[in-house]
């Protein structure tokens, strides 16, 4: 066995998972440009999330130029 056949685990962050919910969801064609997202609490709600943590993914989809806030 070599030294490089193992590799830390890297936990993933809830707003990772999220990010992941809206890739899939604009891939597969469920979000188009101009759709209106739910609410940030109706958003934590549906994926059983803090809305802390809908609001840190959110900011990064804005960073991306993915969404508008």
């Amino acid at each position: 066995m070599t030294d490089n056949a193992f590799h830390p685990v890297r936990r993933r962050r809830t707003f990772e998972e999220i990010l992941d919910q809206f890739e899939q969801a604009i891939t597969s064609g469920n979000l188009s440009p101009g759709d209106r997202l739910p609410s940030e609490r109706e958003l934590a709600s549906r994926l059983g999330v803090s809305r802390t943590s809908v609001r840190e993914a959110l900011r990064v989809l804005e960073a991306l130029r993915i969404v508008e806030v």
